[in-house]
């Protein structure tokens, strides 16, 4: 399906105020454009088709239309921009909504799953809700006619809608609707009000739980038959949603239920945020997800090059949070937690775009179980080099360029180039249990034996030794400064000849991971964050959380993040150690897998995304608001960056890399790497390092 076509000869190329720069479709009324208002607006802009303008009757229903558009208001309803039924050509123009209609979802991937049902179905009453307090009935309700946004289904299209107060068409004998979603008091001209859309939306859900109308397929003429004289087959639903839409198909329209009574009954599902919007990712078949996820990237990046063609190229990258006073270092954990520098782009992709009136919405934030991923027919990954890892090597650290990998067995520390896999250096070392701890500035610490020592990263030259290496430690270095916590201790030396300059006591259960901006350096014990100043090692600060702390702190914009045992994610003020805002797991959201499973916060464009082995989430990074939660189908992931406008993340068990919109969470695409990866995957400038078996990896990733 094409998003859009470019202008054909004879189309307008400017309708009100408004340029048309391209076709996104056409009905029984009118065409459909997409168009730029003077300030660069985009709108979806319905034109008239002259033969019907000239028409008394039909440019009375017109108005009724753009009158009934304005009458729906709310938050879960985008817009009437402006309209002109008078006009030569009659017009109205709406907001641009980028989304897939449910009825080509229905076509492409089949039925849904009856909790997917449900969800729709409470979202779309809740729809029919706005609507009618408006005084206004839709009358068309079908799946072609439900848009399935990133942010949320949408009712569309008021083709045909009439205010409340006004249904009786004056036409005589006119039906208007579609066979199978008209009620039978409309098929026999009878008064029609609300539970015309309730009898509708039971249609909807039987299409949407089988794949099939309610009242059979054929001829309109039998279809109507059946609808006014026939029981519905509801025969493909599981029988709870089969007792709610058979309610809804009730030829009395006295015996539907009402709309409240529909929220309350199909709206019994677990995930919703406090304020009713649903925070749960998995109410969207897998397929359907990443067809919206497509859409709505290219969505986030149309630009308007020329009057008649519309032109796609990447948009601006948003800005990148920067930490306080100096680029933030973060010090892997021994073992091989990486954690990496971020940078955020947007990037697209081709999609469909379906655009029409829309009446109302349900916020839905994120979407889409893991299980119903497919790996895309396009390869999304690409190998640039393996090689054998002889010899008991393994990979321990990915830094600057560079690969770095140890050998207990041989006793050796090697470094590969991390473009081609070729080998920039090999060292023999004296010790047993030889491992890379980490690498920054220019610096490689690594362990050998009972000594943790200092070497230069281009060469691995030896600079100093320390004999304490059986505790276990890996520094990370910022400018002249090696900082690194060692038996509860957080310890500053100095880089050119290991000599201690500071001490600091952190208490039992202090980790490993730290974290240096500007003239702090932030460090973790059990439950408390710690703050302390860089040159003298004194305490500025300590914040207490509500339980223990286990991921890497993470500092960007003045805010420190890290996150806990139980799943929270807490944000506190850099200046004072003061809590900014703090999100947790609680009821039916918690999981016994967050426990010690989460990877340090990533923060980007300002969101701060976060994954804990249960969820990979996004908030918005000043308040806290969760903007998307998604539910990962494997016992243990590991987030590995966030660029191009896409989050990472790998299922370890499975081998599976999962891609999903950094705006949205809904995936992007799947592909499989390895038949499982172990636990020091890195993903450094868009290419995944990776121990596959007994071969070293590196694939670059295809947006």
């Amino acid at each position: 399906m094409a998003a859009f076509t470019p202008l054909a000869s004879g189309d307008p190329e400017q309708v009100g105020r408004y340029r048309l720069v391209g076709r996104l479709g056409q009905g029984g009324m009118g065409r459909v454009y997409l168009a730029q208002s003077p300030s660069g607006r985009t709108v979806a802009v319905k034109v008239v088709r002259a033969v019907l303008a000239d028409d008394p009757g039909f440019r009375r229903r017109f108005v009724r239309e753009v009158a009934a558009a304005r009458l729906v208001k709310g938050v879960f309803t985008a817009a009437v921009v402006d309209a002109d039924p008078e006009g030569r050509p009659a017009w109205l123009a709406t907001e641009y909504v980028p989304g897939l209609s449910l009825g080509d979802a229905l076509a492409e991937y089949g039925a849904w799953p009856e909790h997917a049902v449900r969800q729709l179905g409470a979202a779309l009453a809740e729809a029919l809700g706005v609507i009618h307090r408006a005084g206004v009935v839709h009358r068309d309700l079908k799946p072609s006619n439900v848009l399935l946004a990133a942010d949320g289904p949408r009712v569309i299209d008021f083709g045909i809608s009439v205010a409340a107060k006004d249904t009786l068409l004056t036409e005589t004998g006119v039906v208007i609707g579609t066979p199978g979603f008209i009620p039978p008091e409309q098929l026999r001209g009878e008064r029609t009000g609300p539970a015309a859309d309730v009898f509708a939306l039971g249609a909807v859900l039987a299409y949407t739980g089988s794949g099939t109308g309610p009242f059979g397929n054929g001829a309109g003429h039998a279809v109507n038959y059946r609808v006014m004289h026939e029981k519905p087959d509801l025969g493909g639903l599981p029988s709870a949603l089969a007792e709610v839409t058979a309610r809804c198909l009730a030829k009395n329209p006295e015996k539907r239920p009402a709309i409240p009574e529909l929220l309350k009954e199909l709206g019994q599902v677990p995930g919703n945020l406090p304020d009713g919007r649903i925070a749960q990712t998995d109410w969207l078949p897998g397929p359907v997800a990443a067809s919206i996820a497509r859409i709505h990237a290219e969505a986030a990046r149309l630009t308007f090059e020329e009057k008649d063609t519309l032109e796609l190229s990447p948009g601006p990258a948003p800005p990148v949070a920067e930490p306080d006073d100096a680029p933030a270092a973060v010090l892997p954990a021994p073992g091989g937690r990486n954690h990496l520098t971020r940078r955020r782009l947007l990037a697209g992709l081709a999609a469909t775009a379906v655009v029409a009136v829309v009446a109302t919405t349900a916020l839905l934030d994120g979407f889409g179980p893991g299980q119903d991923e497919k790996p895309r027919s396009t390869p999304k990954v690409k190998q640039l080099w393996s090689r054998p890892l002889d010899g008991g090597l393994s990979l321990d650290v990915v830094s600057d360029g560079a690969v770095y990998l140890s050998s207990a067995e041989q006793h050796t520390v090697q470094a590969l180039n991390a473009r081609d896999g070729s080998r920039l250096w090999q060292r023999q070392t004296t010790g047993a249990n030889t491992s890379v701890m980490s690498a920054s500035g220019g610096m490689l610490y690594y362990a050998s034996g009972e000594s943790l020592y200092a070497a230069g990263a281009d060469n691995g030259e030896t600079r100093w030794e320390n004999k304490e290496y059986r505790l276990r430690f890996a520094p990370v270095t910022v400018d002249d400064a090696a900082y690194s916590n060692l038996a509860g201790h957080l310890l500053a030396q100095d880089v050119g000849t290991g000599k201690l300059r500071w001490t600091y006591p952190l208490g039992n259960g202090a980790k490993d991971d730290v974290a240096i901006v500007g003239s702090r350096v932030y460090a973790l014990a059990d439950r408390v964050l710690h703050a302390v100043n860089t040159g003298t090692g004194t305490r500025e600060w300590t914040f207490e959380a509500g339980s223990a702390l286990v991921t890497a702190p993470v500092v960007a914009s003045g805010t420190v993040y890290a996150g806990g045992r139980d799943g929270t994610l807490y944000a506190v003020d850099t200046r004072t150690g003061k809590e900014v805002w703090r999100q947790g797991f609680d009821g039916k959201l918690r999981d016994p897998r967050t426990a010690d499973g989460a990877d340090a916060p990533v923060v980007a464009g300002g969101v701060v995304y976060f994954e804990n082995d249960g969820y990979v989430s996004a908030f918005d990074a000043g308040t806290g608001k969760p903007l998307w939660r998604h539910r990962p189908a494997a016992d243990e992931t590991k987030m590995l960056s966030v660029a191009a406008g896409t989050v990472y993340f790998l299922d370890l068990a499975a081998g599976n890399l999962h891609a999903l919109d950094a705006r949205s969470g809904l995936p992007k695409w799947t592909e499989n790497l390895a038949s499982r990866i172990e636990w020091r995957p890195y993903l450094v400038d868009g290419v995944v390092y990776y121990e596959d078996g007994d071969r070293l990896r590196a694939v670059s990733v295809v947006n």
